[in-house]
């Protein structure tokens, strides 16, 4: 299984009716066939039902169900249930409480939850479970891994310095494992964090020392093609880009985003009839890709039901032809009353859970407060017993402090549920050639923003306004994005600029401001 998955794979998938097995061999064929197959980087989709019948059988508290929870919630990522996954991750983590002795599924369950607590913004929680996944890790090329995946948080913090410096840490721990592809892989990730970061010779650098290190039968190749030639575009070296670019269509699925850099790249030679076939390709193959995930199994199921009609009818006669053409009009009409009625009642399920979640969050919200002016009120009477208890004092205050935190997390997340927050969200992922293009907030929508923001994290805004009374809203409101986590350029899109340099000077400003108190 660790050294030649693709074999265990293989193995696995010769046993054809596992369902004639006993329970305890159908459960542990779960668990065997799902990693064999997340080993192999492959959809663990197929492998659902296995893994109910592995989380039925094993106990409560039996290391087989939290490994049975493990691979469940990859599947929930994989089907963009982040949530989900987060909480039957932490299922699996309670379990594993109960074996101390174990390193591997704590090392696998630390990793992939750090991840998706920084797809949520909570970066800080990330790097903490991911430097636990780090503890976890004894072997090379898990170290590698878990360097790798903490240098991707710092790099969605904008943390130039430590993404770096862990992308490095990644990098020697991947040449100590020996593994080619594996060193190909952080050459390619560290090419990456270095473009990231605007430092494009650097970036080209580590991108073709991945393409020297690896052969055309690395089934990443074509990436990495892709990423040189996306990388001399950037500086203007137009001949090498378009070697690289037109070498990656021919192994890379990548096809998409190729296209729209040789757009980009046929535009900046001039040559704009090139440049205007490759664009229309990019937006041919992204709407067949739009398209394509639109259809869903009713749809399927209808097409095909018309096509055996259609056939059927051509040998029929006339009165005949009338007769199947209601019958495949009614069929269509139940099919799209059954759709509707299901997508009715998913969100109305949707949002009795949603509302659910926001009373279960504000009835949090006002239990901490109750603990917050319990601590206060306990700190207030110590200290007029002439500060005889001051360590007691000093842990209470350091508890208000964590609960504070934990407050502003949770007001976050109520936050996170406006449509304000979503408009922002899709701002910071726009990809825009020309930073003048970029869209930002209009007045009113940052008007919106402001009046969200302070009504929701109002106890910290008044914090603030005591602390420092020469504050404006406008300087609050810096303050309370730049606590929640979005990056630089993301508030300054908020605030209606194109980029970081207005917000650099207003963050300057404010700390003389803060200074000064």
């Amino acid at each position: 299984m660790d050294k030649r998955p693709d074999l265990a794979f293989s193995l696995l998938r010769k046993i054809s009716d596992p369902q004639k097995m006993s329970k305890q061999d159908q459960a542990y064929f779960a668990l065997l066939y799902a990693a064999a197959t997340d080993k192999n980087e492959l959809p663990l989709l197929p492998c659902d039902s296995l893994l109910n019948t592995a989380i039925d059988y094993y106990k409560k508290n039996d290391i087989g169900k939290a490994v049975a929870l493990l691979y469940k919630g990859r599947l929930q990522a994989q089907m963009n249930d982040e949530k989900a996954a987060i909480t039957t991750s932490l299922k699996a983590i309670d379990i594993l409480q109960n074996y101390p002795e174990d390193t591997k599924y704590r090392r696998l369950l630390y990793s992939s939850l750090g991840l998706w607590y920084a797809k949520f913004h909570l970066y800080d929680k990330a790097l903490e479970i991911l430097n636990k996944s780090l503890s976890f890790s004894f072997l090379p090329k898990d170290s590698s891994i878990a360097y790798s995946n903490i240098s991707y948080v710092y790099t969605m913090k904008d943390k130039k310095d430590s993404a770096i410096i862990y992308q490095q840490k990644s990098l020697t721990y991947a040449k100590r494992s020996g593994d080619a592809n594996f060193i190909t892989t952080s050459w390619f990730n560290t090419s990456l964090r270095y473009d990231h970061f605007e430092e494009t010779d650097s970036a080209i650098i580590y991108a073709k020392k991945a393409i020297q290190e690896t052969n055309i039968s690395n089934k990443d190749y074509g990436d990495y093609c892709y990423n040189l030639g996306d990388l001399y575009i950037d500086i203007e070296d137009y001949d090498s880009a378009q070697y690289y670019l037109n070498k990656s269509l021919k192994f890379t699925g990548l096809k998409y985003m190729n296209y729209w850099s040789l757009s980009i790249l046929e535009a900046n030679l001039n040559h704009y009839q090139k440049a205007y076939q490759y664009l229309n390709r990019f937006v041919e193959i992204g709407d067949s890709l739009s398209k394509k995930g639109q259809i869903t199994e009713a749809q399927h199921m209808v097409y095909k039901h018309q096509t055996e009609m259609k056939v059927k009818d051509e040998q029929m006669h006339y009165h005949h032809i009338i007769g199947w053409f209601s019958i495949i009009i009614l069929t269509i009409c139940f099919i799209f009353i059954i759709y509707f009625q299901n997508k009715i009642n998913l969100r109305k399920k949707q949002e009795a859970l949603y509302l659910q979640s926001i009373e279960f969050i504000n009835e949090k919200i006002h239990t901490m407060q109750l603990r917050i002016n319990e601590n206060e009120s306990f700190i207030k009477a110590l200290q007029n017993e002439q500060n005889k208890n001051l360590n007691d004092i000093n842990k209470r205050e350091k508890l208000i402090k964590q609960l504070r935190e934990e407050k502003f997390k949770l007001q976050t997340w109520l936050f996170e549920q406006t449509p304000i927050y979503k408009k922002i969200i899709i701002l910071s992922k726009q990809e825009v050639y020309n930073k003048q293009e970029r869209k930002v907030l209009t007045t009113e929508e940052f008007d919106k923003l402001k009046n969200t923001i302070l009504e929701i994290h109002s106890d910290y805004v008044s914090i603030l306004k005591t602390n420092y009374p020469r504050l404006t809203n406008d300087d609050i409101l810096l303050l309370c994005l730049q606590k929640i986590g979005f990056s630089t350029l993301t508030i300054a899109l908020c605030y209606g600029y194109y980029n970081t340099i207005a917000i650099n000077q207003r963050k300057s400003r404010l700390k003389g401001k803060m200074s000064q108190q």
